[in-house]
């Protein structure tokens, strides 16, 4: 009876109250409805007389500006070209630089008596210190000609001299002895070359000749820095060694049989990683230890493979081989077999076996492979296996083997000087640490034998992406960034003499020209002005990957990453696919194939995530991709382009000629004043010579051009002519030289700059604000801006006392127009509502920093069904005054809902969030109001965050980032945790002070040697950094400890277009257990990015707290077992390469040579042994 009666009095609550409770929710619901309308349009009409994007928008139909589609099939072919002009020109200027040099051997004769020549290292510099010369080198005091060196604007501020070059010479090579004497003696005459070069193409970078024997002349003359460190030797740098050898498969096998243990271990471990950093992205290696119990693979997951020499698989070989310890008996059949077995896989898999003649594509598939064997000796003969596996019919021998026999007691020399000799390989006998390098760098000349003996062509390599580490920012004002990415073109030279008196054949390598070749001067011929907004050009490698990007970042908080250069196009580009990390998805791999392979093509209507600012947002859109080959090089250009919007332009006439002969008009009055910019990475025109050219600001160079355009004689020149009759092909080493004021300009662009300038001149000139002063005084709102297509930013102050009291300008931070977050983001805005302005505010605020909030609008201007982007204006306020302008609004109730809740903390909390769920305003009555400000809104309402991905009002977007760096004490890694007794440490302090006290010998004896040796260890510590060494020092680790990994991101999109819920006010209830734990209103702010969020809290029913933690900060991506980095990325090894033209790797007259291996000897060492060896033993 009870059961009934409670029953019974519910359900006539319900009936009594139901109504009523449903409509004090449907009135809630109006009310609220109310403020977003009431703050929307009080904003719209803000921006709309604060912008005056009306009467902008009028000028453009008054100027006649008209919707054009891009001929993008076309511009991609013109910006193609113009980088191959560029390129050329650089292949030009090193082709010269060879040619110069094979003659000028071939001609001179060495000269025994003293010389002199500019030291980068000994001269001394006109008006600075006296050089303090080493022990030992002040005897040749007199040998080094004096600097007179200047700063100069195009070599970033460095002290130069282009009138000549200067030489470097290692540490480790005597300049008087004879090779690099004579290598110094002749490469005198290459100084007029290099002026040459630089006069007819000013925009060279640095141009460098390599010899053969160590030395390096560059230009211009410069000082090289910090010399008592140097270490440097441009043998072992990856422009010299590509040049020479091409791509190369090679397997090393290391012997770690116990006769390897003490001093042969840390010979053989130097050997080993000294071969290693003689590869580049170009080649594929593996490592394997052998004793007679085993044969290891020292990288499990690179079983049976061969891995491209990345700088993480280097890293990884290089980490096994410290950790390896000699055990057993050697026997090195089964690896050898191995080895041999891995290699013919892998030409089978090439189509390296291919007979001459009958290869599909008409190219050559010429393969260098080889394998290198570090051992102190074999118990037996090998030739069966060798013979059966090398010897091939025809006298084919595909491998090469180069043997490197470590330490003093060794046996069986002959064979495996014969396994060397009979394969077209090297033998070396390394007895010491310091005659590493000089056995390890015998290979390259090896392998350049094919290349030096065909004598005719000089094929050009080109380097994947590197840092240019003697750049130092703090004296260039040019760049701006903390760093400057290269690559470098480089063409071998051959050695014509040395065969003239010989009764046996040598092939020698004469050395490698080279030059540099800055990245963003490739991206500036990218017009990206005409590409447009979210819009981008990239370049791909033949290896897939990517020279210049958009998303390519290199440097984390100032620290190099450690595989910047390795970056794959699949790990930047995301497609719009719910595919796991590290899947690949099919359309993706069919771009990168057509890409790599150098095809020419469009691959149209692929979905794209776009993340932009800093990976804080994101957006999902169509992309078109345009590629072409760049033709001569191992690069191909694309272009990703937007679809709809992006294949849209305007076209507009040419307000220089119009306003040209107007009487007491000129083209300057449109830049009048200092509240604008230009883009300053972008080339309107400039001087060949920026050198006595300099210009305090990008400004007041376009507008000492834009005086010089307005007169009638004006020529738009070309910094690249292009000519009917040029030939790709043929090198002109006397091309026209430019004059000191020859220029330069983008005729396209700077027609568009004036009539940006002239479009948006009237609009920010004396404007009026006495009808509106009341209402920007209860916004505060501080300034309005303009940017446009062609990179011109305007802005002007509202308030005087703001811009008197302002120190750095607006356009000081937002100067890049197009590239600006909020102008990305209002054009993206545009698809989903034409009128409306994109809100936003800074994330990571400080404490009592002042916040403003950032509006901009897209101006697009229509035709017919077609439409485009032509500007973005906004303007900022403050953002203390819009909170108290919400609260004013949301405290106010209609009379028909005097029971409504206001946004007081006690029923209701008010949030309004942007597109990407980051908060603008937090409105509760709480202090931690202001601090909720610019953070994700999952943070705060987790479980409404939830409840809005399930209704489809968000859309989480996941985003991965491969080029990612974790903090080691994010994964609670700590040494501390390592216990070691008071003895152990004693030991490892002796033991590292005596590796300190061997690198100090090798040091003062390099100067005190009849004969000296020509190579050493680069790092004699770190070679012998075994465990005991490892653990000397017991630290934590601090923030700066970082280390490459993998991450992702969940980002948010308001689902503007597609979600009923934003259009119209409603109530959504979060249910948990049968019954409603929460509700919350929602309501689309119109004409705006925003979304007013009211959580009710009247509900007393507890919720589930949800599984699934919304937050927008990066997390690590956690695999399912304990792999490497290295062994994460291993399916990016199956990918398709192009392999590079122009790689010999045989010739009939090389049998004829019969040098194949020596025995290095030095006059220096036994100090240097005795003290290793203690380091070891103590």
């Amino acid at each position: 009876m009870m059961f009934f009666q409670r029953h019974l009095i519910i359900f006539l609550l319900i009936f009594l109250f139901g109504p009523f409770v449903a409509k004090c929710h449907k009135l809630q619901e109006e009310q609220i409805s109310a403020w977003a309308k009431k703050i929307g349009d009080d904003l719209w009409k803000l921006g709309e007389v604060t912008t005056k994007f009306k009467e902008i928008q009028g000028s453009y139909l008054f100027f006649n500006a008209q919707v054009e589609e891009k001929k993008l099939e076309d511009l991609i072919l013109e910006v193609g070209k113009d980088i191959e002009r560029m390129m050329d020109r650089k292949s030009d200027a090193i082709k010269c630089i060879s040619e110069k040099a094979e003659s000028a051997a071939e001609a001179r004769e060495y000269n025994g008596s003293d010389f002199q020549y500019y030291s980068s290292k000994y001269s001394n510099v006109v008006n600075e210190p006296k050089v303090e010369l080493p022990e030992g080198v002040t005897e040749n005091e007199d040998m080094y000609l004096t600097l007179e060196l200047n700063h100069d604007t195009h070599f970033y501020n460095l002290a130069v001299d282009t009138a000549r070059s200067s030489v470097h010479v290692p540490t480790n090579i005597y300049d008087k002895h004879k090779d690099p004497a004579f290598a110094i003696q002749w490469s005198e005459e290459l100084d007029e070359v290099f002026v040459q070069n630089y006069n007819s193409d000013p925009a060279l970078s640095w141009q460098y000749f390599g010899s053969s024997t160590g030395i390096l002349r560059h230009y211009p003359a410069k000082k090289w820095p910090d010399f008592a460190k140097d270490e440097f030797d441009c043998r072992v740098r990856t422009w010299y060694i590509e040049a020479a050898t091409c791509t190369k498969d090679v397997i090393i096998l290391v012997d770690s049989s116990g006769s390897m243990d003490g001093m042969g271990r840390h010979i053989g471990a130097l050997t080993v990683n000294t071969i290693l950093d003689t590869f580049s992205n170009n080649d594929y290696v593996n490592v394997l230890f052998y004793s007679n119990e085993t044969t290891n693979f020292s990288i499990p997951c690179f079983r049976d493979l061969l891995v491209q020499a990345t700088p993480e698989n280097i890293m990884i070989f290089k980490e096994a081989i410290r950790h390896f310890y000699p055990s057993g008996k050697t026997d090195l059949p089964q690896a050898l077999q191995m080895a041999f077995d891995i290699l013919e896989k892998y030409r089978e898999k090439r189509g390296c076996n291919t007979p001459p003649g009958d290869e599909e594509d008409g190219k050559s598939k010429a393969c260098n492979q080889a394998i290198m064997l570090v051992t102190d000796g074999i118990i037996r003969n090998l030739s069966d296996i060798v013979i059966k596996n090398n010897h091939l019919e025809g006298g084919n021998i595909p491998v090469r083997i180069f043997t490197y026999l470590i330490g003093k007691e060794v046996t069986n020399v002959a064979e495996i000087r014969w396994m060397a000799c009979a394969n077209r390989g090297f033998y070396t006998h390394v007895q010491t640490l310091e005659q590493v390098t000089s056995a390890v760098l015998q290979y390259i000349n090896v392998i350049a034998r094919p290349l030096v003996l065909q004598a005719d062509d000089h094929p050009i390599s080109w380097t994947h992406a590197y840092i240019d580490m003697t750049y130092d920012d703090t004296k260039d004002d040019q760049i701006n960034v903390p760093y400057r990415l290269l690559t470098s073109a480089a063409v071998p030279a051959f050695d014509k003499k040395s065969n003239r008196n010989n009764q046996t054949r040598v092939a020698k390598l004469l050395g490698v020209a080279g030059t540099d070749v800055p990245i963003d001067e490739i991206e500036k011929l990218t017009l990206p002005y005409k590409l447009g907004v979210n819009a981008y050009a990239f370049i791909v490698s033949n290896n897939g990957y990517v020279l210049m990007h958009r998303d390519f970042r290199p440097m984390f908080e100032g620290n190099l990453r450690k595989n910047y250069n390795s970056i794959d196009l699949v790990e930047v580009e995301q497609f719009d696919e719910e595919l796991p990390a590290r899947v690949i998805s099919s359309e993706l791999e069919n771009l990168r194939n057509s890409i790599v392979n150098g095809s020419q093509g469009k691959i149209g209507g692929i979905p794209v995530k776009y993340h932009y600012d800093n990976m804080r947002r994101v957006t999902t859109d169509k992309y078109d991709f345009y590629y072409v080959p760049l033709n001569q090089t191992p690069f191909s250009l694309a272009f990703a382009v937007p679809d709809g919007y992006g294949h849209f332009s305007l076209h507009v006439e040419d307000e220089i000629r119009n306003d040209r002969h107007k009487p007491g008009v000129k083209i300057t009055d449109y830049f009048n004043g200092s509240n604008w910019k230009i883009h300053p990475k972008w080339v309107y025109c400039k001087y060949h010579y920026l050198e006595g050219h300099e210009y305090a600001t990008p400004e007041m160079e376009i507008i000492h051009f834009l005086e010089k355009v307005n007169n009638a004689d004006f020529i738009w020149e070309k910094q690249y002519e292009s000519s009917a009759t040029e030939e790709l092909t043929k090198v002109d080493c006397g091309r026209k030289t430019h004059e000191p004021d020859d220029y330069y300009c983008d005729q396209h662009l700077v027609e568009r700059l004036v009539f940006d300038a002239k479009n948006t001149f009237a609009a920010f000139e004396g404007a009026s604000w006495k009808d509106v002063d009341h209402w920007f005084k209860a916004y505060n709102i501080t300034l309005r801006f303009v940017a446009t297509m062609s990179g011109l930013t305007r802005w002007e102050y509202i308030s005087k006392e703001v811009e008197s009291n302002t120190k750095k300008e607006f356009g000081d931070w937002h100067s890049k127009a197009i590239d600006e977050t909020w102008y990305k983001s209002a054009v993206i805005q545009h698809r989903y509502d034409p009128e409306s302005f994109v809100y936003s505010v800074p994330f990571d605020l400080q404490e009592n920093e002042e916040v403003m909030v950032t509006a901009s609008y897209a101006v697009y201007l229509s035709d017919a069904e077609t439409n485009a982007p032509g500007c973005v204006v906004g303007f900022q306020f403050a953002h203390k005054n819009f909170v108290e302008i919400v609260k004013k609004v949301t405290e106010h109730v209609a009379s028909a809902c005097a029971n409504c809740s206001t946004c007081d903390g006690k029923n209701l909390t008010c949030y309004i969030i942007d597109a990407d769920g980051y908060i603008v305003v937090s409105h509760s009555n709480k202090s931690e109001d202001s601090s909720n400000t610019g953070r994700f809104f999952g943070e705060i309402a987790n479980d409404i965050m939830e409840s809005m991905v399930n209704e489809k009002i968000f859309e989480k977007v996941t985003i991965y980032d491969y080029q990612a760096v974790c903090n080691v004490n994010d994964d609670g890694i700590s040494d501390a945790s390592i216990l070691f007794t008071p003895l152990h440490y004693l030991k490892s302090l002796i033991s590292w002070c005596i590796l300190k006290l061997s690198w100090v010998t090798l040091e003062v004896n390099l100067y005190n040697l009849w004969k000296p040796i020509y190579t050493f260890a680069n790092d004699i510590s770190e070679a012998l950094n075994d465990t005991e060494a490892e653990e000397v020092v017991v630290v934590e680790h601090d923030e700066s400890d970082y280390y490459d990994c993998e991450k992702y991101r969940n980002l948010y999109m308001l689902q503007q277009k597609k979600n009923e819920y934003i259009r119209d006010n409603l109530v959504v209830e979060i249910p948990a257990n049968n019954h409603s734990c929460k509700s919350y209103y929602i309501k689309k702010i119109p004409h705006s990015n925003l979304l007013f969020v009211a959580i009710n809290h009247t509900k007393k029913h507890e919720c589930h707290v949800p599984s699934r933690l919304h937050s927008t900060k990066p997390r690590k991506i956690e695999y399912n077992d304990s792999m490497s980095y290295s062994c994460q990325k291993l399916d990016l090894n199956n990918l398709p390469r192009r392999r590079l033209a122009g790689c010999y790797n045989e010739h009939p007259l090389e049998s004829e040579i019969r040098i194949c291996g020596r025995s290095a000897t030095t006059k220096i060492g036994y100090l240097t042994i005795i003290v290793c060896l203690l380091s070891r033993y103590l």
